[in-house]
């Protein structure tokens, strides 16, 4: 089996055209319905398992919700003209504090999908030209436009999904 690339050791690629952001939006807009459709009927014990010590299924989706106060504030950051997305919590700090595995995962699957709507609703109907701002990302130290920052999210949303994937499949 082929080991999933760590997230902090992605490299992405952001050459792709501004016409793609039907097509990332209708991703972004697909993290929910997988979610659902991941963790449906599965047992607590099973959503909370924590094997070799890694985040639990609902871990994995909490941090989904925990990072789309990110994704919203980096949208106001081009929205605004900030020359520097803000930065991540590369500790995952508001993760780790936040005791997802004693939530419901309908109480986390509702405070995604809250968050997420938020977050959708702010850009689905930008234009070519407020699709195309340019920022900064701080970590990767490369220019970013709008639509590539969604990109970012939708893939950082896959990463997840695949972790839950690879937890369940090891049940």
């Amino acid at each position: 089996m082929i080991t999933q690339t760590p997230w902090f050791e992605r490299k992405f690629d952001l050459n792709f055209p501004v016409g793609l952001f039907p097509v990332i939006i209708e991703r972004l807009e697909g993290t929910l319905p997988r979610i659902v459709a991941l963790t449906k009927g599965l047992s607590d014990e099973t959503l909370t398992s924590k094997p070799s010590g890694e985040w639990s299924v609902k871990e994995q989706v909490g941090h989904l919700y925990d990072l789309e106060e990110l994704w919203y504030g980096r949208v106001e950051d081009f929205l605004s003209g900030k020359e520097l997305l803000r930065a991540a919590d590369l500790r995952n700090t508001k993760t780790h504090e936040a005791d997802h595995n004693k939530k419901t995962i309908g109480e986390l699957v509702e405070l995604f999908s809250s968050a997420r709507n938020t977050l959708i609703n702010k850009v689905k109907d930008v234009d070519e030209a407020t699709a195309s701002l340019t920022a900064l990302h701080p970590r990767l130290k490369t220019p970013m436009r709008l639509v590539d920052h969604l990109f970012f999210a939708a893939e950082h949303d896959d990463h997840h999904l695949t972790k839950i994937r690879q937890l369940l499949r090891s049940k």
